[in-house]
């Protein structure tokens, strides 16, 4: 469908007058061409008008069209590539740099507001180049987090939230010999953490309590640092500190709750870009909460979220990212059942690549 035939379709589906209809399609045009037409999961053809008109199109009473569309131009959050990418080269300035001064800070006695004694300190160099960087998930995008701290080696980034020994053995080697080269005085194993991982929505992802036992990426991670230190590979005074670029208010009140309970050391976790709880639609825009729970297709149930009318873990999240569209979202923005055989053959405004689907087992 051209992009001129939708913009005419969504103006008969929304009875606009001409007045109005040049005023709207004009903000939405900015929109997506600003933002939205980047969308990674539109199907080959097909550009945000299009899918807009389809998505408002199976809303069959205008006060539901109404409602979509209100919350599309008023309360969609979608984080575009060139956003991504600044909160990454954020990353190493603000929160890799600062807690490793805070670390000098404690060995040394100096204070934590004398940041460039700190920074010149013979053990911030030392710490730095002892840190490894470990990618929880494809969405950590190291070689971006990479080019963007020019301090770092290439030999301190790993792919992986369960770093396996023959790897980290031979980053090992070439961090003592960049000791040595430095002039630095310390063992050649790694003293500090970071795990990057791009979004958090609930945070079960990367731990939760199940059976009685704790599951998830940090806690696969506390199995490693455990045979990698056994291996003398890892500092036993190692620390680990867990950076998220985008995390949900409830996402960082469920990891700090659940690292507390559980028997994994005083972790840190910190956010580039915190979404607060008022952004969720169940707060800001009930009507269209409500039309999420009415028209939900139960054919998006599955064993991994359950029944997500709000999003998995009923985070109620108006997010989008440019790559994926979180299931801690609404579902409406995401769920597509169109190719599903019993369904409601809902048509979602940014479909989602699931990571798990029953036609891949």
């Amino acid at each position: 469908m051209r992009s001129e035939l939708a913009e005419e379709l969504l103006g008969t589906l929304m009875g606009w007058d001409r007045a109005v209809f040049a005023e709207r399609v004009r903000r939405l045009e900015a929109l997506a061409t600003y933002k939205w037409d980047e969308y990674a999961n539109f199907s080959p053809g097909m550009k945000f008008f299009e899918s807009l008109a389809a998505w408002l199109n199976q809303f069959k009473e205008p006060a539901d069209r109404a409602c979509a569309l209100e919350f599309v131009l008023e309360r969609l959050l979608f984080v575009s590539e060139a956003e991504m990418t600044h909160l990454i080269e954020l990353v190493y300035a603000d929160h890799i740099e600062p807690v490793l001064c805070e670390r000098v800070a404690r060995e040394t006695g100096i204070s934590a507001l004398r940041v460039a004694e700190l920074v010149g300190h013979p053990n911030f160099a030392t710490l730095r180049r002892r840190l490894l960087v470990l990618g929880a998930s494809d969405g950590a995008r190291l070689d971006r987090l990479r080019r963007s701290a020019p301090f770092l080696s290439h030999e301190q980034f790993l792919q992986s939230c369960e770093p396996p020994g023959d790897l980290v053995e031979p980053m090992c080697k070439k961090l003592l010999g960049a000791l040595e080269k430095q002039e630095l005085q310390a063992a050649g194993s790694f003293a500090h953490i970071f795990l990057i991982d791009d979004f958090a929505g609930s945070g079960r992802t990367l731990l939760r309590e199940e059976d009685g036992a704790f599951v998830g990426k940090l806690a696969k991670l506390s199995v490693a640092i455990e045979r990698l230190t056994e291996q003398k590979l890892l500092a036993r005074d190692a620390e680990v500190t867990l950076v998220l670029y985008v995390a949900s208010e409830q996402a960082l009140e469920h990891l700090n709750g659940v690292l507390a309970a559980s028997e994994l050391p005083a972790w840190e976790v910190r956010v580039v870009q915190r979404l607060p709880a008022s952004v969720r639609v169940d707060q800001s825009d009930p009507p269209f909460a409500e039309l999420n729970e009415r028209l939900y297709d139960k054919a998006l149930n599955d064993e991994h979220k359950g029944e997500a009318p709000l999003g998995y873990a009923r985070c109620a999240l108006p997010l989008v990212l440019s790559h994926n569209t979180p299931n801690n979202s609404v579902s409406l923005l995401w769920g597509d059942t169109t190719q599903e055989r019993e369904s409601l053959k809902r048509h979602a405004l940014f479909p989602r690549y699931e990571r798990h689907h029953r036609d891949r087992p």
